[in-house]
């Protein structure tokens, strides 16, 4: 049947999301961004204590909005009409396209690469995502100063992604408060992903900013550092009259109340998506020990288990990482990468030697390819 559906809709849409998991026992799997080191204990404890006798009541639990509010009590004052829950961030950002799309200003200013999902639901909307490419020449370093230049009467918002995926790098803070300060300056918004936030310690968010600027937006998530990603809740921080809007865009019952105890079980252990900092960077730096004459890491935070890792000349360094029992995210599915770059997801410690052999011997392969050529 043909129906004039809006034409963004009827263009196929690129999502790493989507891959089918790989057989364990063939390849390892490095592509999901999530803890590698699970989840806290009292969120199972929580989930195994489901009171079965309200399954048929809707979710009226106000603890996870208590809770997050207590959360970054010392960071900045987050009251709870300022959060909206979300099915993990990714539907956040939906539900923010939502709220932004219709408007006269129809773009959207961010960085290449950045998260996929994002770029593609702006353009869903109607927006014109503006991507600014990061500086290779620089390893891949996001600059704050490169996105300025791009803000306009049409910008609806700056997005970052910090720390940025796939790269795994933070820009500093100093940086964030001088994009809002520019954005707001000229009408726009400042909408920080902070899905791989939880990595870092909180004294380190841009959280730590909203006080200061009514035109921030952060979107937090639980899937990540808190390594709850099957339960799918996240939620954004914003101003309340948005929060407001944002709620004619959602399901008024979104987050069942066995997610919201469950999340609010894993904040009492604040500490735990930053207990294994020293494990990720000590990993990464085994990595970068394997590599870098053909194939190099790109700018990133040893903190935070995603990084992105680049072929010096020609191939697609998916498909010889799988050759050699990796599997990763290809580049390609990335704006401005392509199939000579992955994303990756360092393993726990004890499944680190499988990935650091693996690259030493495509670090090999491409370094003798290169001299045949």
């Amino acid at each position: 049947m043909d129906f004039p559906f809006r034409p963004t809709l009827t263009v196929a849409a690129k999502s790493y999301a989507v891959a089918t998991p790989p057989d364990p026992e063939k390849l390892l799997d490095c592509t999901m961004g999530v803890n590698p080191y699970g989840y806290p204990p009292a969120a199972a404890v929580s989930l195994q204590n489901i009171a079965l006798n309200h399954l048929q009541d809707y979710p009226h639990d106000t603890v996870l909005y208590e809770s997050v509010c207590n959360f970054w009590r010392s960071q900045a004052v987050i009251k709870e009409d300022m959060l909206f829950f979300s099915d993990g961030s990714v539907s956040g950002i939906y539900c923010l396209n939502n709220l932004f799309a219709g408007s006269v200003r129809n773009e959207v200013v961010g960085f290449v690469p950045t998260f996929t999902d994002m770029v593609e639901s702006a353009r869903r909307f109607g927006f014109t995502y503006r991507g600014i490419p990061m500086r290779m020449e620089e390893n891949g370093r996001a600059a704050a100063e490169d996105l300025l230049p791009a803000l306009s009467e049409k910008t609806a918002f700056f997005y970052l992604d910090r720390p940025n995926n796939p790269t795994g790098q933070t820009m500093p803070l100093s940086d964030v408060a001088r994009l809002c300060r520019a954005a707001a300056a000229a009408g726009a918004y400042c909408v920080v992903d902070e899905a791989y936030g939880d990595f870092l310690p909180r004294e380190e968010s841009a959280v730590t900013l909203m006080d200061h600027y009514d035109n921030l937006i952060i979107i937090r998530t639980f899937s990540k550092g808190f390594g709850l990603a099957n339960l799918r809740a996240g939620y954004l921080i914003l101003q309340p009259q948005l929060v407001a809007m944002l709620r004619q865009c959602s399901n008024p019952y979104v987050l069942s109340d066995i997610q919201r105890r469950a999340c609010a079980a894993a904040l009492t252990d604040p500490d735990f998506p930053t207990a294994h900092g020293a494990d990720f960077t000590a990993s990464k730096r085994q990595i970068a020990e394997k590599i870098g004459s053909r194939i190099r890491m790109l700018k990133t935070d040893g903190r935070v288990p995603i990084c992105c890792l680049a072929l010096q000349g020609e191939g697609d360094l998916r498909q010889l990482l799988m050759e050699e029992g990796i599997l990763a995210i290809s580049g390609s599915d990335f704006d401005g990468l392509d199939e000579r770059y992955v994303r990756i997801c360092v393993p726990v410690l004890r499944s680190l030697p499988r990935l650091t052999d693996a690259l030493e011997r495509a670090e090999k392969r491409a370094l003798s390819g290169a001299n045949k050529t």
